[in-house]
């Protein structure tokens, strides 16, 4: 969809023009697929209706704003574009200069000074190398309602221009203003974009053969949700009054630029329309159909057909019921709860519309008389957004969700470690056995009681007191490397977790040191209490080509339904801010943060690393590793998630608990030594994507593909034979499944 906008409030002003940023930045975030070239106007020009200034030559300037900023900060205007044009909407025989200063995403505001109408015109002829399939016009600032306002409107001036100079299909979008605020919160103007566009999507599928344009008023009002009504609306035919007063005559006066003594007096007319002095026509009377004007005093959205000749048309009259026109064919809607801004949101978004074109997608969940009408129900959100009950309740019948309800056998620490040793037990030959550390757990209030917590666990304070390892202790229920120390004694043990106390009781004193990279990375023992203890690996591969750094390997593993098991084969190698020193050459202090730097590899913690662009590279591209020790990683890891996923089924679960109706993907850590020996680390629910990086964001968008393909369309399609076809698309993908297993129905 390649869309022409443009409007009569000129350029980003915070007075003048202060809904178009927001309304561009939604259809961006929402409609990532839609190709959108910006061309207004370079000041205001309201009250125009469809003219254009003849015999001026028009002259174009081109401004910048940012895609995600909420404020009108803007580049600009320069006398030629600054950027190359991410798309086809600019016409390649536009000279462009590489400016640094601008972000590559941002918006590119194309100002003509000229009339909406000649933006509309020199835009559909000249500034795409490709035809446009629409045209928005606003939204405007103000309502276009009653034949006093539409018939001066620039804005539906525009969208006529659109009809009348190239056929193309035009949609003239105003925000009516209600007790003089003009400007509204974000959130109210993303609710009007949201209500804007699924009328204007509506209206597409849906186009009225007569039609030519339509006139859209949206009421910015506190109430605006998806339940407020659109309605067919025809134009109310009332007539103006004056709208100007005077005249005035002015005092005479001397000018410079006159002879002396010569006077002269002026007469003007001051521009000061009565709002409110409209006459009702008698061709309205009150058995004909509510009218635009009706419908926005109403608080509801009127929908206008027009003709390009101004003559409205009555033939579509009552109610649009967008929810159920949107409805899809099979009844099945994707709600997407995330926030919009987040990493994942557009990688998710359009793999979606890519195998299921005609679900309808929504931001919030359906209200209960709305899911009366749904088939099937599929949300991505966060943990705390989902519906548990009905997830657990809908057993693959009718809701689907992102995440099972039940998966502490992997996710915290001291689980995972427990279901791995339990299951063991009983398969020593498992991978588990010597591709997970020897961990050992230990439940701690404060610092003092570890003596009496290590007389619980003998076995820990044995192979402590034979101080010949190292050893690498970690709160079970943290993230984000927080709290991890590396040890060797029991000695060492208690000054770390003294240092805990310590930092809890100077929490709200600045000590002034510098904490390095790793500027948050204190705890409160007796809020976490549980700790994990593992044998610290003191051989990790390390790559010349990386300055000698230790890293570890990032995998997202997703699992569907009850139980399937797919490995993410693009993997990613983070790194470590400095390059490794061996704990024994080096005069270590277990409560120095500054000597774990070369030891953490999570990026979270790499607040102030200068190279933090290098901290995290795809693990295929690494040069120091052949293919052959990269496929010998690999199949490990295939073999130890193979292990671990029948682990967690057969010894813990009660705390593990797939769904039919649900599917999850985990990020998964994983080290390996310098004998190419892969070790498992841990397990994370919704992994931070973000680590990824904006280079490697194709990797993201890679996943959730394949995610989409393999997990979520299956769940959503009645029809088996374009269900194989739409999987067959990404048999080749890097999705490998490595367990296919059906649990018991007690």
């Amino acid at each position: 969809m390649h869309v022409l906008i443009t409007n009569d409030d000129g350029p980003l002003h915070d007075q003048f023009s202060p809904y178009i940023r927001p309304f561009i930045q939604y259809i961006l975030s929402t409609y990532p697929e839609w190709q959108i070239t910006v061309c207004v106007p370079h000041t205001q020009k309201s009250w125009i209706g469809k003219a254009h200034l003849a015999g001026k030559n028009l002259v174009a300037q081109f401004l910048y704003s940012n895609l995600n900023s909420n404020d009108n900060k803007f580049w600009g205007p320069f006398n030629q574009p600054q950027l190359k044009s991410r798309s086809t909407s600019r016409n390649d025989e536009f000279p462009y200069i590489n400016n640094p200063e601008i972000p590559k995403n941002a918006i590119e505001w194309i100002l003509l000074d000229g009339t909406p109408a000649s933006c509309v015109n020199i835009g559909l002829h000249y500034l795409s190398k490709t035809e446009f399939d629409l045209v928005i016009s606003g939204p405007n600032v103000g309502r276009n309602t009653s034949a006093a306002y539409i018939t001066s409107s620039g804005t539906v001036g525009a969208a006529m221009e659109s009809i009348i100079c190239n056929d193309t299909k035009a949609v003239a979008l105003s925000w009516a203003y209600f007790d003089g605020r003009k400007i509204v919160p974000l959130e109210l103007m993303r609710m009007a974009s949201k209500r804007s566009m699924d009328i204007v999507n509506f209206l597409l599928k849906n186009w009225d053969d007569e039609t030519d344009l339509y006139s859209i008023n949206v009421p910015l009002v506190d109430s605006l949700n998806g339940m407020t009504k659109v309605r067919y609306a025809p134009v109310w035919e009332n007539r103006w009054c004056a709208i100007f007063d005077g005249p005035e005559v002015n005092l005479p006066r001397h000018d410079e630029d006159v002879e002396a003594g010569e006077e002269y007096n002026t007469i003007s007319f001051k521009w000061n329309p009565n709002f409110k002095g409209h006459n009702d026509s008698k061709r309205c009377s009150k058995d004909d159909p509510i009218h635009d004007m009706g419908t926005i005093e109403e608080r509801a959205i009127s929908v206008t057909p027009l003709r390009a000749t101004f003559k409205g048309l009555d033939h579509l009259i009552g109610e649009l019921n967008i929810i159920e026109q949107n409805t899809n064919e099979n009844d099945t809607v994707v709600a997407i709860t995330i926030d919009p801004s987040e990493y994942i949101h557009n990688p998710l978004m359009n793999a979606i519309k890519k195998y299921l074109p005609n679900v309808k997608i929504v931001n919030e969940l359906p209200s209960s008389n709305e899911r009366k009408k749904i088939k099937r129900l599929f949300q991505y959100g966060d943990y705390e957004q989902l519906d548990v009950d009905r997830l657990l309740l809908s057993d693959g019948k009718f809701y689907f969700a992102n995440s099972y309800i039940y998966r502490k056998a992997l996710i915290r620490k001291h689980y995972l470690s427990h279901t791995i040793q339990t299951y063991t037990v009983k398969h020593p030959d498992s991978i588990l056995k010597r591709a997970f550390p020897e961990s050992y757990t230990i439940d701690l209030d404060y610092a003092e009681f570890l003596d009496d917590s290590l007389d619980e666990n003998w076995e820990l304070r044995q192979e402590l007191e034979r101080e010949n390892r190292w050893w690498i202790v970690k709160p079970s229920m943290s993230d984000k490397g927080q709290g991890i120390r590396v040890f060797k004694t029991i000695d060492d043990l208690q000054a770390i977790f003294d240092s805990f106390d310590d930092e809890e009781e100077d929490e709200d004193q600045d000590d002034g040191n510098d904490a390095g990279l790793i500027d948050d990375n204190k705890i409160i023992i007796s809020q976490l209490r549980h700790f994990i203890i593992q044998e610290y690996m003191s051989n990790p591969l390390l790559l010349p080509s990386m300055d000698n750094k230790k890293f570890h390997i990032r995998c997202y593993i997703t699992c569907k339904g009850d139980l399937e098991v797919f490995v993410y084969d693009r993997m990613l190698a983070l790194f470590a801010p400095t390059s490794y020193t061996s704990l024994e050459d080096n005069e270590y202090s277990v409560t120095n943060l500054n000597n774990l730097q070369c030891h953490l590899t999570n990026t979270c913690l790499q607040t102030k690393n200068e190279n933090k662009d290098l901290s995290v590279m795809e693990f295929d591209k690494l040069s120091d590793i052949s293919d052959v020790n990269k496929k010998q990683i690999k199949e490990q890891i295939h073999e130890i998630t193979h292990d671990l996923f029948l682990a967690a089924i057969n010894a813990n679960r009660l705390n593990f608990q797939p769904l039919k109706n649900a599917f999850e993907t985990y990020g998964v850590d994983f080290l390996v030594d310098s004998n190419y020996n892969v070790k498992l680390l841990e397990i994370n629910a919704y992994p931070d994507f973000k680590q990824t990086g904006q280079e490697l964001k194709g990797l993201i968008d890679e996943l959730f593909d394949n995610i989409v393909s393999k997990c979520i369309y299956p769940f959503l399609s009645d029809d088996q034979e374009e269900k194989l076809q739409k999987q067959s698309l990404n048999e080749s993908g890097n999705l490998v499944q490595v367990l296919e297993h059906t649990s018991n129905d007690w």
